[in-house]
């Protein structure tokens, strides 16, 4: 049985990354008060695309018909 909060959906590290990337956002833009959500979100959506674009770097590249590249 798994503990509450430690879901397989749940990843300690990318939660950690969308942290750290939204404070040096924050951190950017002169640490403006009252927009933690715009800045959670910015985050977390340039984080799922970094991580998109690793899993698909990870794949074999498509091969052209005929075996070309």
């Amino acid at each position: 049985m798994q503990k509450a909060g430690k879901g397989p959906w749940v990843d300690p590290l990318f939660q950690q990354k969308v942290l750290h990337t939204a404070y040096f956002l924050w951190e950017e833009d002169g640490k403006p008060n009252g927009q933690e959500q715009q800045y959670w979100f910015g985050a977390l959506e340039r984080r799922l695309r970094v991580r998109e674009a690793d899993v698909m770097l990870q794949r074999p590249p498509l091969a052209l018909p005929g075996g070309q590249f």
